[in-house]
């Protein structure tokens, strides 16, 4: 696969949104991926867009070798790295390769697909499906693929045409996730367009940004007040999340499943037994934490919902240091309480 790289640090738009990022964060990066046909507009709308180009400029550009990628930063915040994909035959058979479709479609933060709406072709809505099923396969975090029919100043447009076949037959699931709009590069719709999804692509990364500063400040927060490091880890693949002690270049955390059954236990049967003993109702039990003993120290690990994991590793073993440190991870901590709330999302 053809991949030419070039970098162009472009400030496009004039809104100041840096108060939603805290100040360590200087660029929010994000893989924009443009695919479609060839000749429907993918590179005029690129370089009209992103580098200030005329139409009269892009109107007679030769169709692009494999992908092109560049960077480009937009509002000042948001590092955009721009996917263009030509769309020749010759191309396409590789990015729909088992060996390229990983790189093509993985990672992607936001994916375009553009038609014109002059070609009513079986092939383009083939190419639709395929193009689907490669961004939800290697992009499964995507919510939204924008769909834009270009060309819709031409008097022998037909983007209700366009509309109806790429939409016929296609799964609710497909349809929800896809947003249609009739747009023109010549007329300059086809950019406003591009640029409202950047933009709103930066206000959820900005927020998303400003909620893991938060994340963080509890953290520094807890520790301050415990004299101990806490670590966060997203379960799903054992990463760091956020940590008192900074960047974390680790293995990735494996732990078993913070279930009574997975410990092969008699333990609530003989806690059973034991209260029936004493005539007291039997409270369902759970395990609320795991102690690991060092020769100088605690290492604490906490579920804190299904998706994080906490652990938390102290500098004594004082006497006191357990029941202190679970005080501070509990209900009674209103800085536990916040790093809870933001890690809300951590679930959706």
């Amino acid at each position: 696969m053809e991949i030419f790289d070039k970098k162009n640090l472009i400030t496009l738009g004039k809104i100041d949104v840096s108060s939603y990022l805290p100040l360590h964060y200087r660029y929010i990066t994000m893989k924009v991926l443009l695919f479609g046909p060839s000749g429907v507009g993918k590179t005029s709308l690129m370089r009209t867009t992103c580098l200030g180009y005329s139409f009269v400029k892009v109107a007679n550009l030769q169709p692009t070798k494999g992908i092109s990628r560049e960077n480009f930063i937009f509002r000042g915040l948001l590092e955009i790295s721009l996917w263009d994909a030509g769309g020749q035959e010759r191309y396409k058979e590789r990015y729909f390769s088992e060996a390229q479709r990983p790189q093509v479609f993985g990672d992607c933060d936001v994916a375009i697909f553009m038609v014109d709406a002059i070609n009513i072709d079986a092939a383009i809505r083939k190419e639709f499906d395929k193009f689907l099923a490669s961004v939800k396969a290697f992009s499964p975090s995507l919510r939204t693929v924008n769909v834009l029919i270009n060309k819709i100043d031409l008097e022998d447009a037909r983007e209700d045409e366009v509309f109806e076949m790429l939409t016929k037959d296609l799964t609710p699931e497909n349809h929800k996730m896809c947003t249609f709009t009739p747009v023109s590069v010549k007329e300059g719709s086809a950019q406003h367009r591009l640029i409202e999804i950047l933009d709103s692509m930066l206000q959820q990364r900005s927020i998303e940004m400003q909620r893991m500063s938060r994340i963080r400040a509890s953290l520094d927060k807890l520790k301050a007040e415990s004299f101990a490091e806490f670590l966060l880890f997203n379960r799903p693949d054992g990463l760091v999340i956020s940590s008192t002690l900074g960047k974390l270049d680790t293995q990735p955390l494996k732990f078993l499943t913070f279930e009574l059954g997975s410990l092969e236990s008699n333990v609530h049967g003989i806690f059973s037994t034991v209260m029936e003993m004493q005539q007291k109702p039997v409270a369902p039990l759970s395990i609320s934490a795991v102690i690991y003993e060092a020769a100088d120290r605690f290492v604490i690990v906490r579920e804190v919902n299904e998706h994080v994991i906490l652990m938390i590793i102290t500098t004594d073993k004082d006497a006191k240091t357990v029941p202190n440190i679970l005080d501070h991870i509990s209900e009674k901590s209103s800085t536990y309480e916040q790093l809870l709330k933001d890690l809300k999302w951590s679930s959706s």
